[in-house]
C-alpha cells in the first residue's frame, strides 16, 4: 500500500515538469524546410534538453519587442504556458529598424524598448513563468580584424533591464562577439546566411546576409546559451542534457 501512495504522490511532480517558451525574431524562430540552410537558433534548442521537456518556439521573423506585443503573439504565451515554465525573450534587430514604413516595430533603446522589456518580465512573472532575458545574436561585421556590433544601445537596454528587474540573463552577443573574433571573418560567416557567387545553388550570385542564421549558426547559438546557462548556474540549466 505505501508503494502506491508514493507512487501517486510523485505523479503530479512528474506531470508538471517544466517547459520551455521562446518569444523573439527570425534569429530565433522557425523555418520551414524549404527555406534551408536558414534556421533560427531556437530550432536547435530542443535537442539539447532533457527528455520530457518541449520547446515551444512563438518567434517569429521581423518583430520586435513591440510587435510582438501588438500582434498578440506574447497573449499566446500566456495563455499556454503554465506555472514554472521558462520564457527566454530576445529583441533588438528589428527594434532598431527605423523609416516611416517600421513605425509599427521601430522602438527606442532607453523608452520604450526598457518599457516592453520590463512589460514581458512583468506579466511573465505575474502568470507564474521564469522570464530569461538575451542579448540579441551578433552580426558578422568585423573590424580591424575584430568582430563588432552596431546595435549595442539595444543591447545595454536589455542588460540594463535585467540588473533592474533581477531577472536571468544570458549574453548571447558578448559571448558570440568573443567567439566570432577568434574564429576570424572566413569561420564567422558559416554561422551565417553569407555565400559567395556559385557556393549555394539557392543563391547562385551569392548572398551576403550578416544577420539571419544558417544551420551551423543555430547550432552554435543553441549550444551557447545552455553553456552559458549551465556557468550561470541559471535554474533552466536543470532542463538541459
Amino acid at each position: 500500500m505505501k508503494k502506491f501512495v508514493l507512487m501517486f504522490a510523485c505523479l503530479p511532480l512528474l506531470l508538471s515538469g517544466a517547459n520551455i517558451y521562446l518569444a523573439g525574431d527570425s534569429t530565433m524562430c522557425v523555418y520551414k524546410e524549404k527555406s534551408a540552410p536558414q534556421q533560427g537558433w531556437g530550432m536547435a534548442l530542443q535537442a539539447l534538453c532533457k527528455d520530457g521537456v518541449t520547446v515551444f518556439n512563438y518567434a517569429q521573423g521581423g518583430r520586435s519587442s513591440m510587435s510582438f506585443i501588438t500582434e498578440k503573439r506574447w497573449e499566446r504565451i500566456r495563455k499556454e504556458a503554465k506555472k514554472g515554465d521558462y520564457v527566454i525573450i530576445q529583441f533588438g534587430h528589428n527594434d532598431a529598424a527605423r523609416g516611416e514604413k517600421n513605425l509599427y516595430r521601430a522602438t527606442d533603446p532607453q523608452t520604450t524598448f526598457k518599457l516592453y522589456l520590463r512589460l514581458y518580465i512583468a506579466e511573465a512573472r505575474a502568470r507564474g513563468m521564469i522570464p530569461i532575458l538575451c542579448t540579441q545574436t551578433a552580426l558578422c561585421i568585423f573590424k580591424n580584424g575584430k568582430a563588432v556590433n552596431k546595435r549595442n544601445t539595444y543591447i545595454n537596454a536589455c542588460l540594463e533591464i535585467a540588473a533592474e528587474t533581477k531577472c536571468d540573463l544570458i549574453d548571447l552577443n558578448t559571448y558570440a562577439i568573443k567567439k566570432m573574433t577568434a574564429m576570424g571573418k572566413k569561420e564567422s560567416s558559416k554561422l551565417h546566411m553569407i555565400f559567395a557567387p556559385g557556393e549555394n545553388p539557392k543563391f547562385p550570385k551569392g548572398r551576403n546576409d550578416v544577420c539571419h542564421l544558417s544551420g551551423a549558426g543555430a547550432k552554435f547559438y543553441a549550444e551557447a546559451l545552455v553553456e552559458l546557462a549551465k556557468k550561470q548556474n541559471l535554474k533552466i540549466a536543470e532542463l538541459f542534457k
